[in-house]
C-alpha cells in the first residue's frame, strides 16, 4: 500500500503551502543522493518526497487525494506517481532549477505519463464500444472488449509526453469509467430485470475482486 504523502513530508494534513515547500527543502538537502552515498536506498527516499510534494503543492491534486487517497488521484486522470519523473536529476532541476548548488546532470529522460478517463454506458461496458480518445498527435480511436470493467487502465505506449535529450516518450493511459443508469422507465426497468433473470454465474466473474462491475449492476437494478 502506497505511504501517506504527509507522513513522507512530516507535517499535517493542514499544512499550509509553505510549509510543505519548507519541508520538501529539508528533506531534499538530506537525502540528494549526491549527499547522502552512504545510505543505498537514498534515491528511492528522495523520489517519495518529490512525489509527495508534486501533489501536495499543487491545489487540485491535492484536494483530489485528501477526498479520496491514492485512488483519487488515479480516478482524476492525474499521472500515476506524480509527474513522472524518470530520475532524481529530473525531479531537482524541475522542481528547484539547482538552487541548492548540487551539479544537475541532463542524461537521457523518458517522457511524461498522459492520462485521460473515457466514461461509458453500463451497456457498452457489456458489448463493448469503440471510443475516441484525443492525443497530442491527434485524435484517435480504440476498441474496448466486451466485460471491460470500472477502473480498468489500458496504455498507448509512446503516445504520452516526448522525451528529453534523446529519452523515449511517455505513454497516454486511458481510465475506464462505467456509468450505473439512473432513473430507468418502466420499459427500461423491464429490460433490466430480465437480463437479470438470465445472468449466470460466469457472467458474473470479476477482474477487479468479488465485487464485480456486473454484481454492482444487479444491486443498482434490483
Amino acid at each position: 500500500m502506497p505511504r501517506d504523502y504527509y507522513e513522507i513530508l512530516g507535517v499535517e494534513r493542514g499544512a499550509s503551502e509553505a510549509e510543505v515547500k519548507r519541508s520538501f527543502r529539508r528533506l531534499a538537502r538530506e537525502l540528494h543522493p549526491d549527499v547522502n552515498a552512504h545510505d543505498p536506498e537514498a534515491e528511492e527516499k528522495f523520489k517519495a518526497a518529490a512525489e509527495a510534494y508534486e501533489v501536495l503543492s499543487d491545489p487540485d491534486q491535492r484536494q483530489a487525494y485528501d477526498r479520496f487517497g491514492h485512488e483519487g488521484l488515479r480516478s482524476g486522470g492525474f499521472p500515476a506517481g506524480g509527474a513522472g519523473f524518470s530520475s532524481v536529476e529530473d525531479i531537482f532541476s524541475a522542481v528547484f532549477g539547482g538552487a541548492f548548488g548540487f551539479e544537475v546532470r541532463h542524461g537521457p529522460m523518458r517522457g511524461q505519463d498522459l492520462m485521460h478517463a473515457v466514461e461509458i454506458s453500463a451497456l457498452q461496458a457489456m458489448l463493448g464500444a469503440s471510443v475516441k480518445i484525443p492525443s497530442h498527435e491527434g485524435e484517435r480511436e480504440i476498441e474496448l472488449p466486451p466485460g471491460v470493467q470500472h477502473g480498468t487502465q489500458f496504455a498507448l505506449r509512446g503516445h504520452g509526453l516526448p522525451g528529453a535529450n534523446g529519452g523515449p516518450p511517455g505513454d497516454l493511459r486511458i481510465v475506464i469509467h462505467v456509468i450505473v443508469p439512473t432513473d430507468l422507465s418502466e420499459e427500461q426497468r423491464e429490460l433490466a430485470e430480465k437480463l437479470e433473470e438470465t445472468l449466470e454465474a460466469r457472467n458474473l466473474r470479476s477482474q477487479q475482486g468479488d465485487d464485480s462491475f456486473f454484481s454492482r449492476m444487479r444491486r443498482a437494478f434490483g
